[in-house]
């Protein structure tokens, strides 16, 4: 017997009723490796021959100003959504350093593998656990989320949960997990119109609109009655970046801008607009999926948003994992891509020093070809889930729903 059959046999013998534990224990065992090797040895050597972890700085500036009673916006600088400032508090109420960050992140993480396994279960336990498994060991998330002490694991978190409650029929739990997901990570809005469009009564879609708009005003109220010219100009951010540049991160666009192709940040807005809403009709006209539906819409925004980050992958690649427990081909494209996007980031300027890393002429050339490799990669799986079912969509379309 092969080591991929016995792993198979192993991992099918175990109760579903202690799987909740084995995937916990895998997380501390995947995500502790990892944060050790980094404490004792990546850490210190990224820092001197490259450059430190830039965020955290913000992550521990904005958390310490609210914690010292200042005012996001009004007192602190921010481009991002309030709710994401006061999810890091406990990390900088643990110290604020680099372990205590890489923690707080990772349980995210183990959070969404929780909330993956607990809402797929139904359609069938075993693969439920793979899609788990694979989530905690995909680069782009291990990686990203420790070593680069990424935050983007809590919104991947609250998306997966209104993913998976609105695959489970808690459509009104999973406006609610909108409503806090998009004030926390922007993008993460980007789901709701699917959940609108395979929501068919009319009075339900009223009802999760009240809930987001009931989440949206609880959140914005204090800021538009303290500071509201500066907490509307920060929506501003992710669609006209600062500066000239309307491009940024590590997309095809930023390194376009580095070689001298720059487009006006209206075409950006423009291009993702038209779009989504193809998309969307798409989705309406073709019937497809919630799962399929909000696939598509993150491959138009990965393709097309001119503000990519590296960490923004993880949202539609744990989505394709979903496929990928019955297509290894996928699994594969979404183990391999990371490598070619974090190989691209020193050739971006998108960073402090507003240079590359590696500054060598065509630097920007070789940015753009693995961006774009690891774009095509994205992209191939994707085609290949469209080409097949999920065993979710497969188990409710047998149940009738």
């Amino acid at each position: 017997m092969t080591v991929r059959g016995r792993v198979s046999d192993y991992l099918r013998s175990i109760p579903p009723g202690r799987r909740f534990v084995f995937i916990i224990a895998f997380w501390a065992l995947i995500f502790g490796t990892i944060i050790a090797l980094d404490v004792l040895f990546l850490q210190s050597y990224i820092a001197t021959n490259w450059a430190p972890v830039e965020d955290i700085n913000y992550y521990r500036y904005r958390t310490q100003g609210v914690l010292d009673g200042q005012w996001l916006y009004r007192d602190i600088p921010c481009e991002s959504p309030p709710l994401i400032v006061y999810l890091m508090i406990p990390a900088q109420l643990a110290g604020g350093g680099y372990l205590a960050y890489q923690v707080w992140f990772s349980f995210f993480s183990l959070l969404s593998a929780l909330v993956l396994y607990w809402g797929l279960r139904a359609k069938n336990d075993y693969k439920a656990f793979l899609v788990a498994l694979l989530f905690l060991i995909v680069p782009i998330g291990t990686i990203e989320t420790t070593i680069g002490v990424q935050d983007e694991s809590i919104g991947v978190f609250l998306f997966l949960a209104a993913v998976v409650l609105a695959v489970t029929n808690r459509s009104r739990l999973s406006a609610m997990a909108v409503g806090v997901g998009a004030w926390t990570k922007l993008l993460n809005a980007l789901f709701y119109p699917v959940l609108f469009i395979k929501t068919c009564s009319w009075r339900e879609r009223g009802v999760q609109l009240l809930i987001i708009g009931a989440v949206s005003l609880a959140v914005a109220l204090p800021y538009l009655i303290v500071c509201p010219t500066e907490f509307l100009a920060f929506p501003m951010y992710y669609f006209f970046g600062t500066g000239d540049n309307p491009a940024g991160g590590t997309s095809i666009w930023d390194f376009l801008s580095m070689g001298g192709i720059n487009l006006p940040s209206y075409v950006f807005l423009a291009g993702i607009i038209i779009a989504y809403v193809i998309a969307l009709l798409v989705i309406w006209k073709k019937d497809l999926t919630l799962l399929q539906g909000t696939l598509l819409v993150m491959v138009v925004f990965i393709a097309f948003y001119s503000r990519i980050a590296v960490a923004y992958y993880m949202l539609p690649v744990a989505l394709l994992l979903i496929w990928g427990v019955e297509n290894k081909g996928i699994v594969w494209r979404c183990m391999l891509l990371y490598f070619p996007l974090v190989l691209s980031v020193p050739f971006s300027a998108s960073n402090i020093y507003q240079q590359p890393l590696i500054d060598v002429p065509y630097g920007w050339v070789i940015g753009l070809m693995l961006t774009l490799a690891a774009l095509v990669l994205f992209l191939d799986a994707a085609r290949l889930a469209f080409k097949q079912m999920n065993f979710v969509d497969r188990a409710s379309s047998w149940e009738g729903g």
